[in-house]
């Protein structure tokens, strides 16, 4: 081979060498060029789709729910229109104990508070000369009873003046009553209850000297109370004995004891312009007592199939009664037209229907046409955030 021959050759290799270099240096950076763009796009795409994923959930988060409120729905009841007028709860029968004789106390067998029946013994007084007493009455009409036999036969047979056997039956006759009065007064050592009812107060203590004028309990009935209003002069038109009323107390301010008039005084005081009204008062259950300050409410008229709406429903807009009616989780707001009212409810003349659902608790501070949320059942569980169900809820009242 000659030397030309053998530079050819390495000039062709060198060439094919540096050619090959050349493809692959431009193969490898097209690869990781291709691999760089892969990465970025797969990069742009998990960005969007951790957009799109964080704007779904603060679109959720911001979702409004709707306020927390518990509705009723509006019903037809009786309702009555009132005067009302202070009073006190007297006891009808009130009577005072006294001893019909004198002497010693021997036993007390009744306390404040005790129950005690028509006749009960109260009171027992030292009685034995008492007892003597009449012993020796008994012995002595027993005694002219039998002599008296004796001469009424004598007389029949004409042997003893009319005169004489009419001293004779005289006698007798006071020896008679003369026992009865040993038995009174016996009897009269057992002081008895003149009624059934309650000891309101005793005065009487064991071992005390009494007599007719000491005064040794008092007694109630509770089953007979009454109250005495005093009533303006001018409604003495408007009162007629019969008429129902309401007798209620701020000691059990949910609780109303029906009543009616059983008495009207025909006088007017002339210094206070008023008649007195004396009203029956029925509690069976035994709650009220002697002495409560009470207000008695006499009915001046009833409508019996009013709309009713709870007091505590309503809320005041420049003076005027308002409703929130819920509709379709929207609470629109409704002025009213009133009529009658109780201590509980209000008359509706006009503003909503039977049936509608008013919102009874949260209806402060919402607003017309709100979106609201019903609760059902008891209590109202309002959450802190009430745009979000992320946080534990908080109790509310109501």
């Amino acid at each position: 081979m000659t030397d030309t021959t053998i530079v050819r050759s390495t000039v062709l290799l060198a060439a094919l060498l540096g050619a090959c270099a050349l493809a692959g240096c431009s193969g490898e950076k097209a690869g990781e060029q291709s691999k760089t763009e892969a990465t970025a796009d797969s990069t742009k795409v998990d960005s969007t789709a951790v957009d799109t994923t964080a704007a779904a959930k603060k679109k959720e988060k911001k979702a409004p729910e709707g306020v927390p409120v518990k509705v009723h729905r509006v019903q037809q009841g009786s309702i009555s229109s009132y005067m009302l007028y202070n009073a006190k709860v007297e006891a009808e029968e009130t009577v005072d104990v006294y001893a019909h004789g004198s002497g010693l106390v021997k036993r007390v067998l009744a306390e404040e508070g005790d129950r005690v029946r028509a006749g009960e013994v109260v009171v027992h007084l030292v009685d034995h000369q008492l007892k003597l007493a009449e012993a020796e009455a008994q012995v002595a009409y027993r005694k002219l009873e039998s002599n008296f036999k004796r001469r009424k036969e004598i007389y029949a047979r004409n042997l003893l003046s009319k005169e004489e056997y009419e001293r004779d039956e005289f006698d007798l006759e006071q020896a008679r009553i003369r026992w009865q009065r040993a038995q009174l007064d016996l009897d009269h050592a057992s002081v008895r209850s003149p009624i059934s009812g309650i000891v309101a107060e005793r005065m009487v203590k064991l071992g005390d000297r009494i007599g007719p004028t000491t005064r040794l309990y008092v007694l109630v009935n509770l089953k007979s109370l009454i109250s005495r209003a005093h009533i303006p002069g001018s409604e003495l038109p408007n009162i007629a004995v019969g008429q129902p009323a309401r007798i209620t107390t701020d000691l059990m301010p949910d609780v109303d004891f029906p009543g009616r008039i059983i008495r009207i005084s025909p006088v007017v005081d002339p210094n206070s312009g008023t008649f007195r009204v004396t009203l029956a008062i029925d509690d069976e259950q035994g709650k009220l007592r002697p002495g409560l300050f009470v207000t008695t409410k006499i009915v001046t008229a009833t409508h019996d199939r009013a709309l009713l709406v709870p007091k505590r429903a309503i809320v005041y807009d420049d003076g005027f009664p308002h409703v929130f009616v819920v509709q379709d989780s929207t609470a629109r707001k409704i002025q009213l037209d009133v009529g009658f009212e109780d201590t509980r409810n209000l008359e509706v003349l006009s503003g909503v229907s039977p049936g509608d659902s008013i919102v009874v608790v949260g209806q402060n501070g919402l607003k017309d046409q709100a979106r609201v949320r019903v609760i059902e059942g008891k209590g109202l569980r309002i959450p802190a955030r009430p745009d979000s169900t992320e946080h534990e809820p908080q109790e509310s009242p109501g």
